[in-house]
């Protein structure tokens, strides 16, 4: 066997050899393909509480310009909630706080007027008048801080609740091949100030102090 006719034949059967893994790669590629369901692309979302940029693809791909109003909505809602998650947990630490000092308040001074036998007579109702004074103040900060909380964790619920209506309503109507029209972006801008309306109303009714770093959320 001439030289020449032993290098054809090595050469076909490397091509042999390659040909079944290449068709292999191929095959691996075709069938790993873009995620084309609300779930497979946004699996992720059980995880990632924001998942917001990781769906984002997912509508431009499928809605295209209709997707401008449904992600400008989720954006803002998953911001504010944001917001609403972070200020209801400080609420809830400031009315921890004032009914500590108010339990601290009154135990200190019941003790202290009790237990000094100076004090007599008008002094000493004086004193306990002026200590419960102090601490129905001190009460009703705490129950002020308490309805801020309340205001806070209701306007967060209501969102994310929102917030998955939305996707649903969206995914449904991609499955469905149907569009994102403006009556349905009527209908969740509509809901969406409802919810803000709702928590300015709760959150203004729940002290008498105002919080104005608050009004420009």
């Amino acid at each position: 066997m001439s030289l020449l006719i032993r290098i054809v034949l090595a050469a076909m059967l490397t091509v042999a050899a390659l040909l079944p893994a290449a068709a292999q790669t191929s095959d691996q590629e075709t069938r790993v393909a873009t995620p084309t369901s609300f779930l497979e692309a946004c699996a992720d979302k059980i995880e990632n509480r924001g998942r917001l940029r990781f769906c984002d693809t997912y509508f431009r791909e499928k809605l295209g310009t209709e997707a401008d109003a449904l992600l400008y909505l989720r954006d803002r809602i998953t911001r504010l909630r944001a917001g609403h998650e972070a200020s209801s947990a400080e609420k809830y630490q400031s009315f921890l706080q004032a009914i500590y000092i108010v339990a601290f308040l009154t135990i200190a001074s019941i003790v202290l007027i009790a237990s000094d036998r100076r004090i007599g007579g008008t002094a000493k109702w004086a004193g306990l008048t002026s200590t419960a004074a102090l601490l129905v103040m001190v009460l009703i900060v705490a129950m002020g801080w308490l309805g801020k909380y309340r205001a806070e964790y209701a306007a967060q619920v209501e969102l994310g609740i929102l917030r998955d209506r939305i996707e649903t309503e969206a995914a449904q109507a991609i499955a469905t091949k149907q569009q994102i029209t403006p009556e349905i972006v009527r209908g969740w801008t509509r809901d969406f100030s409802d919810i803000g309306r709702r928590f300015a109303e709760n959150y203004g009714a729940a002290t008498i102090i105002p919080e104005v770093d608050r009004l420009g959320n």
